[in-house]
């Protein structure tokens, strides 16, 4: 059992982080479309999306960690860093590894929200959808658990839901951005 920890800590932290994301971006569609106004309460939104995207930071920065301490396959911090320094599944570890760097951007750039502009923050924090994409692509394709019936089962609930959520920012968000910049004219 022991041999195996870091490779279930590998998968655990991943698949925790990917549910986190899904999280955080809902929290974050809800906020900006207000669809639930009549029941929300946008600070709570604005903290709990917050600390959901924190989360998914933290528990990548455990994948990646956990990535090399694992004797399974070798990995070192330059792997987990650099894209396209893995000789294990290139594409898809590199795909892994811009997907930390959308969202290590995404996080420090809401932290420093307010010394941005407010469209520079929009477009960096709109990164956030290709971020999910990249994540669908990399668990489909770099794990060990690809093609099991659970991880499958997992994976698709995952990708269905975050694209229903995508779909509901799109249909939904464009009426409000549509407002936003008439009250701005």
């Amino acid at each position: 059992m022991l041999s195996t920890i870091w490779w279930d800590v590998t998968r655990a932290s991943a698949n925790v982080a990917w549910g986190l994301c899904l999280f955080s971006i809902l929290w974050g569609v809800l906020l900006t479309t207000r669809i639930l106004r009549d029941m929300d309460r946008p600070a709570w939104l604005r903290d709990l999306h917050s600390w959901l995207g924190g989360l998914t930071l933290a528990f990548t920065v455990i994948h990646m960690i956990s990535l090399i301490q694992d004797t399974w396959v070798d990995f070192n911090v330059v792997n987990v860093l650099v894209p396209f320094t893995s000789s294990y599944r290139p594409i898809p570890v590199a795909l892994g590894v811009i997907g930390f760097w959308f969202l290590a951007s995404i996080q420090v750039t809401s932290l420093m929200m307010k010394k941005l502009s407010r469209s520079t923050w929009r477009r960096i924090h709109m990164m956030s959808y290709p971020l999910y994409l990249t994540i669908i692509v990399h668990a489909l394709t770099a794990g060990s658990d690809v093609g099991t019936p659970l991880y499958t089962g997992f994976s698709m609930a995952l990708a269905m839901t975050g694209t229903a959520v995508g779909g509901i920012r799109w249909v939904a968000g464009r009426s409000v951005d549509r407002r936003k910049r008439a009250k701005a004219a």
